[in-house]
């Protein structure tokens, strides 16, 4: 990155909080038509919420992880 003079910032998205209506905007008939999707993983039943926990960190998966108590 020194030597290139790359330049790295981040990502906070609370930085964006004023367009947050501007988003929501373009975003919704997207979601509506089907053009963006979102995947979740599901786990039924409080006594799996440990393994829901590793499972954030080994990958297991898929967008949200959420425990059905």
């Amino acid at each position: 990155m020194v030597t290139r003079s790359i330049l790295m910032q981040g990502f906070i998205i609370r930085n964006y909080a004023a367009r947050f209506r501007e988003g929501i905007e373009f975003l919704a008939p997207l979601v509506k038509a089907g053009k963006i999707k979102s995947e979740e993983t599901i786990a039924e039943g409080f006594e799996k919420l440990p393994e829901a926990l590793l499972g954030l960190f080994s990958g297991k998966n898929k967008g949200k992880m959420i425990v059905k108590a």
